[in-house]
Formats: structure tokens, C-alpha cells, sequence
């Protein structure tokens, strides 16, 4: 009897060693994760900004001289460039990809793209309203890397409907929602560091001077709104949609403005 009385309490002083030395062990495990994941956005958002100097150092190689190409031969070059990105990404994510793919759009379309919608409305209202403020205390001049697709736009046209309406939001997507969303659980500093750093990217890659920082609240807006679908549905396809759905919005209206 003693000895069932002993042994009990002998397991007892072992559990909570036993229980510290796993919590420990899952705290480490966790710590090791989120900076394999915080290296691997990183050195994706890396290959975003660079992946266009990438191919013309392999072309360097072979003796081709990109500057020399004829216009066309620029827009066929960044076509098969982007492509080459997109393939690179989808095979990072390819099992991801197809399971949300066919949650997103075999199961409830039109609630999916109702949620969707809900968030992007929320992110697009305060862009209009931002962009609206800002365009008062600038005397209507533009961000800079909206002076650039609209430049691109003249001189490209279908080639940057590509760009818009396929490459910018699954790439983005895949990048500053799904990698960055490995890095922590918890739910709203995902939301402020992919927002932070969509918008970011979008201003800082073509910053000519200290006011063109006002467009960080338009751009950062849609990032966090992006962000916060992504961190309800846990699908890439609730913001690669309606990210699309917004580039394409804004495109149409830009080609209409112009004709008027």
C-alpha cells in the first residue's frame, strides 16, 4: 500500500519537469520557425525588387546587351521575365495553391468573393479618402509609382494589363500575405507588418522626395485590408482575387479617363 501512495507522488515531481522541458522545447521550436520564415519572406521580397536585373546578368553572360533590344523586343523580354517569377513562386506554393484554389472557388464562389469584397470596400474607403487629402495638401500631384504604371500603361498597354491584372497579385499575394503570415501567430502584428511593408514597397521603390511618404496611408490601407481577409479566410485566393478585381477597377477607369 505504501509503495502505491509513493508512487504517485514520485509522479508527480516528475510531470512538471517533464511538462517545463516541453513547453521550453515547443518555445525554441517556435522561435526557430519564425525566423526560418522572416529569412524566407525576406529573401523572397529580395527576389521581387531584384528578379528584373536577374535575367539581364545571365543575358550579360552570353554577351546580350538588354538596352540593345527594339521596343517590342523589351516588352517580350519582361513578359517571359515575369512569367519565369510567377512559375518560380506557384512551385514554392503549389500545394497550397491547389488547396485553395479548389476551397475558394469549388466551395461557396459567390460567399468567398462576398467576404472578399466586404473587406477590399473597407480598404478602398480609406484609400479614396487618404488619396483625396493628400491630393488638397499636394495640389493634386500623384505618387510617383502611380506616375509610373500610368506611363507604363501609355507605352504598354496590354502588356501592363498583364502586369496588373495577373503578375501584381499573385505575386504580392503570395509574398506579403502567405510568407509573412508563417512568421506569427498573432493575428494584428501579421496584419500591421504585411501592410506596413506592401505599402512601403509600393512607395519607397519609387521615392523622389520626403511628400511622396503621404502615400504610405492609401497604399498601406489596402495592404492591411488584404491582410486582414487573408488572416479570416486563410486562403491566398480571397486577396489574389479581389487584389486583382482592384488593379483591374482602376485600370478600366484610368483607360476611360484618358479617352475622355
Amino acid at each position: 500500500m505504501k509503495r502505491n501512495k509513493i508512487k504517485p507522488k514520485y509522479l508527480n515531481k516528475i510531470k512538471p519537469s517533464i511538462s517545463l522541458s516541453s513547453a521550453k522545447q515547443q518555445n525554441q521550436n517556435k522561435i526557430e520557425n519564425s525566423l526560418l520564415y522572416s529569412l524566407i519572406s525576406i529573401g523572397l521580397i529580395l527576389l521581387l525588387l531584384l528578379w528584373s536585373y536577374i535575367p539581364m546578368f545571365f543575358l550579360a553572360i552570353f554577351g546580350i546587351n538588354y538596352t540593345n533590344f527594339s521596343e517590342l523586343g523589351k516588352i517580350v523580354y519582361m513578359l517571359i521575365s515575369d512569367l519565369a517569377l510567377l512559375l518560380i513562386l506557384i512551385k514554392i506554393y503549389q500545394k497550397e495553391i491547389h488547396h485553395d484554389f479548389h476551397n475558394y472557388f469549388n466551395h461557396n464562389l459567390l460567399e468567398n468573393l462576398k467576404q472578399s469584397m466586404h473587406y477590399w470596400a473597407v480598404g478602398l474607403f480609406i484609400m479614396i479618402i487618404s488619396n483625396y487629402i493628400i491630393a488638397i495638401l499636394t495640389n493634386g500631384k500623384l505618387a510617383t509609382n502611380e506616375e509610373s504604371v500610368r506611363s507604363l500603361i501609355q507605352l504598354a498597354p496590354w502588356y501592363m494589363a498583364f502586369e496588373l491584372i495577373i503578375y501584381a497579385p499573385i505575386s504580392e499575394e503570395l509574398i506579403f500575405r502567405k510568407s509573412i503570415r508563417k512568421i506569427t501567430n498573432n493575428r494584428y502584428f501579421y496584419v500591421f507588418l504585411s501592410g506596413l511593408i506592401f505599402g512601403s514597397l509600393h512607395v519607397i521603390s519609387s521615392l523622389n522626395s520626403p511628400i511622396d511618404l503621404l502615400y504610405l496611408i492609401p497604399y498601406c490601407s489596402l495592404g492591411f485590408a488584404f491582410a486582414l481577409l487573408y488572416s479570416k479566410t486563410n486562403n491566398i485566393f480571397s486577396t489574389i482575387t479581389i487584389h486583382s478585381m482592384h488593379n483591374t477597377l482602376a485600370l478600366i477607369l484610368y483607360l476611360i479617363s484618358v479617352k475622355l
